[in-house]
């Protein structure tokens, strides 16, 4: 009995089906080792490993018979199974947000120490501003428009329930509240905003002492200390990476059997938009690429590694150590505007949390309660997704918040419940969403190095 209590309650290891999937999971990790010997790109592995991911998430829903979310827990096999994919899965997005903080810290320090002095600060950070919410208000614009051609809301049953709307501060505190005034619970909280004001002021001041003589020894020991710490942290972003096609088998499979199909029917409409808006933002985002001089086919093929993982791991933030190493080593872009950029991007201008999903929500609620929706409602909610893709940085839950302000923002605020059926499938959403954050990110940092007149041409055209 203590045995039988051991494998199911603490090693979640106490059915015949969890052992069989274990196994599986490790040959599929063989083969993608394999691969890897006989060195196949890394492309060719993240394809691979997708594929993977998904026959076996359909494998697993298929032998239990397809259950509703509230009947998954009582099947016990399949209950440990979701316990072992996730834990494979979340262990690879926990390394690379352990390398978070420290690349931002190091990597921007580096960058204003040794940052040229023909890059004009100010033009860098208009531009990435210009960019990121250029782009967002795209988003919700092409949101909108999905939303009313395919009348969103207005043949769905009004379902309430008991997700509850979450507290929404005035733009004012949560502007305030993304100064650093506690840069330990800054860096806790994700607030990469408040990090990055941090790393400025700490740069910013070590080069102010470099200009004294005095100090000289100090800040060239400094100098040395930041140079360690980034290549150090490199090496670690690289050696983690690594692991990458093994993470993306669990992610992808985990995410397909954690949420029943039963509830993706009743919301299907709203998937298929928001993964035609993902489409068609990726679009939009190489059409800035070749309005920029640059060929497109060349930042499609560099970025999809990256966007691959975005799409299975769910976390802009996650993603920021591979968004700047693929700007920096594949795209030529400028460390400084890559680190400035995509950190400021992976919260600020957010493209599916901030920008399609709380417009289609907009729409969604306004057909549900059978509000016109006209050109003055329409500006409304672009309006609203610009501000409140500034607003939310560095928020947990980025998406249900950036929805809730949107909500609020248009007088909808009391209905919030009614997204119930939608947010009870939001990691089927997520994955759509996050890869169009990390690509609009990555846009914005390319378009702002080229007009800047910084980017390598060479290292992007090879």
């Amino acid at each position: 009995m203590e045995d039988n209590a051991l494998l199911r309650d603490f090693l979640a290891l106490s059915e015949p089906l969890t052992w069989g999937v274990l196994i599986v999971l490790g040959a599929c990790f063989y083969l993608l080792w394999l691969l890897q010997k006989k060195n196949f790109g890394f492309s060719a592995r993240m394809f691979v490993a997708l594929f993977m991911g998904i026959m076996l998430g359909f494998a697993l829903q298929s032998i239990a018979g397809y259950p509703q979310q509230d009947e998954m827990k009582h099947i016990a096999w399949f209950a440990e199974v979701k316990v072992w994919l996730g834990f494979f899965g979340k262990a690879f997005v926990h390394f690379i947000k352990m390398l978070v903080i420290p690349i931002i810290l190091f990597s921007m320090i580096r960058v204003i120490l040794n940052i040229d002095n023909g890059i004009n600060l100010k033009a860098l950070l208009s531009r990435s501003i210009f960019w990121l919410l250029f782009t967002t208000a795209i988003a919700a614009s092409v949101g909108i428009f999905l939303a009313v051609t395919f009348g969103l809301g207005e043949n769905f049953s009004a379902y309430v329930g008991d997700k509850q709307i979450r507290e929404v501060k005035t733009f004012t505190d949560v502007l305030l509240g993304l100064i650093p005034g506690n840069p330990i619970a800054a860096m806790s909280n994700e607030n990469i905003v408040g990090v990055v004001i941090l790393t400025f002021f700490i740069g910013f001041g070590a080069r102010s002492i470099a200009k004294k003589k005095e100090f000289e020894g100090i800040s060239k020991t400094f100098s040395d200390v930041i140079e360690a710490g980034y290549q150090i942290v490199m090496l670690m972003t690289l050696f983690v990476i690594r692991f990458m096609p093994y993470a993306v088998v669990c992610l992808m499979a985990n995410t397909l059997v954690s949420n029943g199909f039963g509830a993706i029917k009743d919301a299907a409409l709203f998937v298929g938009l928001v993964y035609l808006a993902m489409v068609i933002m990726l679009g939009v985002h190489l059409l800035l690429i070749t309005l920029h001089g640059l060929n497109p086919w060349i930042y499609f093929r560099k970025c999809l590694d990256a966007w691959m993982l975005a799409f299975t791991s769910r976390s802009s933030v996650a993603m920021l150590p591979l968004s700047i190493s693929t700007l920096t080593q594949k795209l030529g872009v400028n460390p400084t505007t890559a680190n400035f950029t995509a950190s400021l991007g992976s919260t600020v201008g957010l493209n599916g949390c901030a920008g399609y999903f709380p417009a289609m929500t907009a729409v969604f609620i306004a057909n549900l309660l059978h509000v016109p929706v006209d050109f003055s409602f329409m500006a409304m909610v672009v309006v609203v997704a610009v501000l409140g893709s500034l607003g939310i940085a560095g928020i947990p839950g980025v998406a249900t918040m950036a929805a809730s302000i949107m909500l609020t923002g248009i007088g909808f605020g009391g209905h919030f419940g009614l997204l119930a059926i939608v947010l009870a499938i939001d990691p089927i959403l997520d994955m759509a969403r996050t890869m169009s954050n990390v690509s609009g990110a990555m846009t914005s940092a390319v378009c702002t190095d080229k007009e800047l007149g910084t980017l390598n041409k060479k290292t992007y055209n090879v």
